[in-house]
């Protein structure tokens, strides 16, 4: 049985007759084919033929006085008007053959390779911006157009390539140097005092030291000049070199008397949010949390199929936590402590280098409040790099 006979469906039927061979030849003139004959015994057989012929061979058999049963039906004919009955397993079928065209012209995935000091979470943001994202068409995600789009959008890129693998991006970059520019070093600079001070060392490794141990300068003045007199010349160059002085600070800080403090947990809350790519889709309604008897708890859910394979889906969570509260004062001990440790950090933090040599503080109670007075005398680099700016005399006059 060939294709196109499958196509046009076939019939499997038995004959029962007194003369079945007789029968058989009788049919056979008549253009109708058998397959696949079977002889069951002297009065029966079996065999298939074409679902058109059936009709005739029927209306033969009964002028025959002849026995005809169908036992089965086969073929494509017969399959594809079954699947007539049954409209979901059609609908199905049509969505699949339809998916099986689209999402192969689509990407669902992008992965980044070949950086190391720019995150992929950056690059994704841009390549999102340039095009390449959650449902893009490959061809376009692949143009030269959202490449150049890409590097536009990242500086610190020297390449990029986006290549295609199924339904997964992967994007390949290559990040430029991070090393400082060449004509830096061509540069002419001073080092000038960020603030006053007594200087106690000066360690002057390139250019001109105008200053030394024991003297005191002010703020804005010119430590180490990149200016050097050579007798028939005078030498430009960028100035280095590392200039410790005695210094004093003045601090104010002010912190409340009493503060509220959380109790007993009273009840919670959860809110869930669906972030598509990013737009983000509330489930909930309400504000945010309206003062300190309310904490806050987020956790996101990324969602992956087997593989490593995130999908731009993340299910958010959010718990708002809600407090009895108690309003309760501040010793002095603990505000004083409290404010020490603020200043001592707020002075670090704001130096180059050094440390805090002696400190004169007082902790005063005043309006429901704490407040630190305190001076500071410390050891620190005031020495700040300026460059210089065509025109300038170094302040030299003529």
């Amino acid at each position: 049985m060939d294709l196109w006979t499958s196509m046009s469906g076939v019939v499997a039927a038995e004959l029962t007759s007194s003369e079945p061979e007789q029968f058989l030849t009788l049919a056979n003139d008549m253009g109708i084919d058998f397959f696949e004959i079977q002889q069951i015994n002297d009065l029966t057989c079996r065999f298939q033929i074409r679902r058109k012929d059936y009709r005739k061979l029927y209306k033969m058999s009964k002028k025959r006085g002849d026995k005809l049963k169908i036992l089965g039906k086969s073929g494509l004919y017969w399959t594809g008007k079954a699947m007539l009955f049954r409209p979901v397993l059609l609908a199905g079928l049509a969505i699949f053959l339809l998916l099986a065209m689209y999402l192969p012209s689509r990407v669902f995935f992008v992965r980044v390779e070949g950086n190391s000091q720019i995150s992929d979470r950056q690059i994704l943001a841009a390549a999102e911006d340039c095009g390449i994202r959650f449902g893009a068409s490959r061809r376009e995600v692949r143009s030269e157009k959202v490449k150049n789009a890409l590097l536009s959008s990242v500086p610190q890129l020297q390449w990029a390539g986006v290549n295609t693998t199924g339904c997964v991006a992967i994007i390949s970059v290559r990040e430029r140097a991070q090393n400082e520019p060449a004509q830096s070093e061509n540069m002419v600079s001073n080092i000038v005092a960020a603030r006053d001070g007594y200087i106690l060392s000066a360690t002057v490794t390139n250019g001109n030291s105008m200053v030394q141990a024991g003297q005191t300068v002010q703020k804005g003045q010119v430590l180490v000049s990149g200016y050097t007199d050579c007798g028939i010349c005078i030498r430009a160059t960028r100035a280095e070199g590392e200039i410790y002085a005695q210094t004093i600070h003045q601090l104010t800080a002010i912190t409340p008397a009493s503060c509220t403090q959380r109790q007993k947990l009273v009840g919670e809350k959860h809110s869930y949010s669906i972030l598509l790519g990013k737009k983000r889709i509330n489930l909930w309604k309400g504000s945010g949390i309206s003062d300190t008897s309310c904490g806050r708890m987020y956790e996101e859910y990324n969602l992956s199929l087997p593989g490593g394979f995130s999908l731009p889906l993340t299910i958010c969570v959010q718990t708002d936590l809600y407090y009895e509260t108690e309003t309760v004062g501040v010793p002095n001990s603990q505000a004083a402590e409290s404010l020490n440790n603020f200043a001592q950090a707020y002075l670090i933090d704001h130096m180059v280098a050094g440390k805090i040599q002696n400190q004169s503080q007082a902790v005063t109670e005043q309006d429901g409040s704490y407040r630190l007075d305190g001076v500071y005398v410390c050891e620190e680099m005031i020495g700040r790099e300026q460059l210089e700016q065509m025109g300038e005399t170094n302040g030299k006059t003529n």
